[in-house]
């Protein structure tokens, strides 16, 4: 198999977005491209130590690099791998004390794929992930349970007041006019408990199948729906556990939304348009459209070619910076990626998978203490 061939194969793979870090590298290292040491350098290099050790650990003895690569294991990538690992064990303790469940099990997670018998870790991030479902799932409940109650109360008040016929013409009018809009709403929330299915989160998806029986209590569709969600929710997932003081039996009074915007006009976004000042001219040109000006989507159009032009540079950049291992400044052109294109997912993630990088290096440089250096963890 030539350069040319291999080139290929990498530009199939990398375009069809089937290859992750890990797959990427065992490719490279299965059709002879780089070598398992060489792969094992590059992991350490980017903090993926794990990595870097199933790969000297998968050299022979017969192989050429093994003592170095023994050496190499020994002396630096373990200790790497157990400090980090110490590092995600005290950051999932500190964030699970200050109840931040979330961000614990993410380190939890972290600290999982760092261990080589992570029982305990395990069941850490277990019991962070029923924690961060649960406070999800009841406050979604809570806010839904809440909002359906008020469209019910709003649908009341269109009725006639004493002095009007029954069927007045401006009151029925007003009152098709919101069940139109509350129709959507509804139907809405079917989609959303299918959407949250796919997501693999049931007991949203319940939440929202739930709001939907409010509205429309005969639909057997939603009921299965409702009723599969249930079966899939961990037992330690339950709407009756919501404190009843939590769920006002009052419903807040709804007050209208103040117009907060000021006028914009068209010349007030040309000239941010020249100042090169890009995202604040897409909200000037966004409330444009919304004071109705003709001229609005033109320049929006404008606008968003341009901060995609500057998104997928910034973006390039960045993976360039990547490759170099300039790792701060790969973070930097990511953020302005995804500062341009905010909805454009593979910046969110890259610039999510690039700090979780920028943060495993920054716990390698610092220097731990005796007494965090004593700590037990799960090798």
């Amino acid at each position: 198999m030539n350069q040319r061939v291999y080139v290929m194969l990498i530009a199939v793979f990398l375009l069809s977005g089937c290859a992750g870090k890990s797959f990427f590298n065992d490719f490279r290292v299965s059709i002879g491209l780089i070598s398992p040491y060489k792969a094992a350098e590059e992991a350490f290099k980017k903090g993926e130590m794990m990595e870097a050790r199933q790969r000297l650990v998968s050299i022979k003895k017969t192989d050429k690099d093994y003592a170095k690569a023994r050496r190499f294991l020994n002396n630096k990538v373990d200790p790497a791998r157990l400090k980090l690992l110490r590092y995600y064990s005290r950051k999932g303790k500190s964030e699970e004390a200050a109840g931040h469940w979330a961000q614990a099990e993410e380190a939890y997670k972290a600290a999982v794929s760092l261990s080589r018998s992570p029982k305990t870790l395990l069941r850490y991030q277990k019991a962070m992930n029923i924690k961060a479902r649960k406070l999800r799932m009841q406050s979604l409940y809570i806010q839904r349970l809440q909002e359906d109650d008020a469209w019910l109360e709003w649908l009341d008040n269109y009725t006639p007041p004493r002095g009007l016929l029954g069927d007045d013409i401006a009151f029925a009018l007003a009152r098709d006019d919101l069940a139109e809009v509350l129709e959507y709403r509804v139907d809405h929330a079917l989609w959303l408990a299918n959407k949250h299915k796919k997501l693999g989160l049931p007991e949203i998806a319940w939440v929202y199948a739930d709001s939907y029986l409010r509205f429309k209590p005969d639909s057997k569709k939603a009921k299965g729906l409702k009723q599969d969600m249930q079966k899939l929710m961990p037992s330690e997932l339950s709407i009756a556990e919501i404190d009843k003081k939590i769920v006002s039996e009052k419903i807040k009074k709804v007050y209208p939304i103040k117009n907060t915007h000021k006028k914009v006009t068209k010349k007030d976004v040309q000239l941010l348009m020249k100042a090169e000042k890009w995202a604040e001219a897409k909200r000037a040109a966004l409330t444009l459209r919304r004071q109705g000006n003709p001229d609005a989507d033109a320049l929006l159009k404008v606008i968003e070619q341009k901060t995609s032009a500057l998104a997928a540079r910034a973006y390039e950049q960045g993976n360039i910076a990547f490759r170099k291992e300039h790792i701060e400044q790969a973070v930097s052109f990511w953020e302005k990626a995804v500062q341009w294109m905010p909805d454009e997912q593979l910046y969110v993630d890259t610039l999510r998978r690039g700090r979780k990088v920028q943060e495993r290096l920054a716990a390698l440089k610092r220097v731990e203490s005796p007494a965090e250096q004593d700590s037990k963890v799960e090798e």
